[in-house]
């Protein structure tokens, strides 16, 4: 063959090849999209929208229809011409000709003859009196212009619903291991009951394999889910910032990747795009919604981690103060994709015509909301930073609230524009938990008491140990109140009303069964809590507040140290003596951690988390209990603090298994008499305790046997038992566990 003869061929070959038909709905969509820049003068011009006389001129109905013979296939055409004519329908009230009628008054053969629309013309806004079809060039900007944008458009959407995935990813993780404990608890619960000799039980190769796990899961503890993320600070602050635990900045690092991921990849450009001419311009647009969707898709799991009531809490195991950090990260990951989403619209505006454009759409309602949503992100962010939400939490609370209620409201008239409110899908899921949040917030504070609106707590501050004491009666609550379990409180004073929608969290430190109960021992075997062993001598009516009448009722009991706002009013409020508060009481929340399951404990506490050990001690010490030792090791400021709590509960204290070592850390006064009397296996020492040296001690008794560590308290004490723990792994103390115990912001 000559090469002429190939090239000619080759030639013939490729403007067939690009003359050929498109398939799919943007072929015919290109066909509208080019005769939507042209007028046809069968209409009257000065009546009416473009859409309106577009719908009811003839002349263009025919150049469509002639257009999408020309280049569009043939599948997909009846759909499309029944859903333009009821388009037509909707908005001009006129229908569109028959397209098979259309077909016979142009035969193929004559449609070379028509006028071709070339793009050059399309984009001066023509106004026609003649059929016209468009020409291919123009056709084909009109095709991969659609293409492009609509293929960006679903991306952007699949990649929003990344975010549900990625957290559906974590959650399964969660669950999976929880039921791995669970399921290696049973195990062992099952070897015990057929022999009280675990080696007894399992055979030599099984051994080694239960050994070889228990490597396993010691060196994931030590390297990933216990230790800090870096320089040994968790619960302590950082200047006015928080930084979460190892395995917890691993997930929030790797959500944050995929978004910074998915922002930047997959972006279809094209030459002769017929909406944002230059390549700039495109990419200007699709990574502005690309960003804004993504941002968008994540208020459903910003709304439910910062839920109390979130479902996720009870089947993975994990605390609040976990998905309160995902709460934040999510958040702020929505945030900055949502100014980077309203820059790139302000930069596209203001390029199409200065300040001029940018003003005259601020004067549209869409724009200027969402301008005020990300505003109040960016405000929300800002006064979510850790020295208000400790210091100040009632305005942080308020304020979070109001800019949420905001932002949302927003976000709604922002997406309106979109026909059939296609994007409330990711707006109702946040009302929808919002409320349900708050129906069972209302169902707990039901559950607690039916006659809630009679709850009556009393509650006295003594300024020596400078600790509230609160008693709740609980006889007619619905859920028994576990160990370490907390409560959010709200007071209903008549003069503070106006703080009556504040609550803020309080562990039990105590649950009182009342004189109700058998007074010698209760079934578990353990001492009755209702009549202490323990008298005083001269008590006031205020520190003999937690000693029960005999015909006391089963209560809670709360140790709550004052600070600002809700605190400091409460002990104010009883300042003077013992107050009889109305009070609501929402809860149960948190889990309860089964340490009477492990053979050691040690606790770690500081000032009011002494109600943590408290909590625990009357089922670590049942007979039930596989506890042999506890060790609370608890440091705290004032004497009298000290006198407080082992006067109203020093009984708990009786047991052999039990050591008590308390620091004093402000006052150096000396133990009075009672504690003298009294306090056999308690020990009171001056200044702070020495964390690594007291864990240390622990592990080398009884750290492959199985110690739980449990911190509550200070973030300084409590980074220091963190630690201390980590470096007990490193030395093969493999049955260590860590918990700590606090209600994180």
């Amino acid at each position: 063959m000559r090469a002429h003869h190939f090239f000619t061929i080759l030639s013939t070959w490729f403007i067939g090849s690009t003359l050929s038909f498109r398939h799919g709905k943007w072929c015919f969509d290109a066909c509208e999209l080019d005769l939507n820049y042209a007028e046809f003068n069968d209409t009257n011009l000065a009546l009416g929208s473009h859409k309106t006389r577009a719908c009811q001129s003839r002349l263009r109905s025919d150049s469509l229809y002639l257009c999408a013979r020309e280049y569009c296939e043939e599948d997909g055409l009846k759909d499309w011409v029944i859903q333009a004519n009821e388009t037509c329908l909707q908005i001009a009230n006129a229908s569109m000709p028959a397209y098979d009628d259309v077909m016979r008054r142009y035969p193929s053969k004559d449609t070379q003859t028509i006028r071709r629309l070339s793009a050059d013309e399309a984009l001066t806004f023509p106004i026609l009196g003649e059929v016209v079809i468009p020409e291919h060039s123009l056709h084909e900007r009109a095709f991969t212009t659609l293409e492009a944008a609509y293929y960006e458009y679903d991306v952007h959407l699949t990649y929003g619903w990344f975010m549900f995935y990625f957290w559906a990813a974590v959650v399964t993780i969660g669950i999976s291991s929880r039921l791995a404990v669970r399921v290696a608890a049973l195990r062992t619960e099952g070897s015990h009951l057929s022999s009280p000799d675990l080696h007894e039980t399992f055979p030599p190769a099984l051994s080694r394999r239960r050994g070889a796990t228990s490597k396993i899961q010691a060196h994931l503890k030590r390297h990933i889910s216990i230790p800090a993320t870096f320089n040994n600070r968790c619960s302590e602050p950082i200047g006015w910032c928080t930084m979460p635990s190892r395995v917890q900045t691993l997930t929030i690092l790797s959500f944050v990747l995929l978004n910074i991921g998915l922002c930047m990849i997959d972006y279809r450009t094209t030459d002769g795009n017929l909406f944002w001419p230059q390549k700039r311009g495109q990419m200007w647009r699709f990574v502005s919604d690309r960003t804004g969707i993504i941002s968008f898709a994540n208020f459903p799991l910003i709304w439910l981690f910062g839920m109390r009531n979130n479902v996720l809490l009870w089947i993975t195991g994990w605390g609040y103060g976990t998905y309160n950090n995902f709460h934040r990260w999510v958040a702020r990951v929505s945030t900055v994709q949502a100014v980077v989403h309203s820059i790139g619209y302000t930069v596209m505006t203001y390029e199409r015509g200065g300040w001029t454009s940018f003003l005259k759409s601020l004067s549209k309602h869409y724009f200027w909301n969402g301008e005020l949503a990300t505003i109040a992100m960016c405000a929300l962010l800002i006064f979510s930073v850790y020295g208000l939400r400790r210091g100040h939490y009632e305005i942080f609370l308020t304020l979070h609230i109001v800019l949420s209620v905001l932002v949302l409201v927003t976000m709604y008239y922002h997406v309106a524009i979109f026909p059939n409110g296609e994007w409330n899908i990711f707006i109702y899921p946040c009302v929808a938990i919002w409320l349900i949040d708050r129906l069972f917030r209302a169902l707990k504070i039901f559950a607690f008491d039916p006659y809630f609106w009679r709850t009556r707590a009393v509650a006295s501050f003594d300024t020596n140990s400078n600790l509230v004491k609160m008693e709740v009666p609980c006889e007619r609550a619905f859920s028994k109140a576990k160990p370490g379990t907390y409560y959010y409180i709200y007071v209903l004073e008549a003069r503070n009303l106006i703080y009556a929608h504040q609550n803020h969290p309080f562990t039990v430190a105590y649950i009182n069964p009342g004189s109700r109960s058998n007074n010698t021992s209760d079934s578990d075997g353990t001492r009755s809590l209702l009549r202490p062993n323990l008298r005083r001598t001269g008590s006031t009516e205020s520190d003999s507040l937690l000693l029960q009448d005999e015909n006391s009722v089963p209560s809670l009991v709360f140790l709550i140290r004052p600070y600002d706002g809700f605190t400091s009013r409460l002990a104010q409020t009883t300042s003077l003596g013992p107050k009889n508060l109305r009070v609501l009481i929402e809860g149960p929340y948190g889990h309860s951690v089964a340490l009477h399951e492990y053979p050691n404990i040690l606790f770690i506490v500081g000032g009011t988390g002494i109600a943590v050990p408290l909590s625990h001690l009357r089922a670590m010490l049942s007979t039930s209990s596989s506890v042999i030792s506890i060790r609370l090791v608890w440091a705290v400021r004032e004497h009298a603090f000290l006198s407080s709590v082992i006067r109203d509960f020093g009984f708990l204290f009786e047991d052999e298994r039990l050591q008590v070592e308390v620091h004093i850390t402000k006052d150096e006064e000396s133990k009075d008499d009672l504690l003298m009397d009294v306090l056999k296996n308690v020990e009171v020492q001056v200044g702070r305790p020495d964390v690594y040296q007291v864990i240390q001690e622990a592990a080398r008794e009884g750290g492959q046997e199985g110690l739980a560590i449990v911190a509550c308290g200070p973030g300084q004490m409590a980074d220091q038992a963190r630690q201390s723990s980590v470096n007990m792994l490193a030395k093969g103390y493999k049955g260590v566990e860590y918990f700590e115990e606090s209600f994180k912001w």
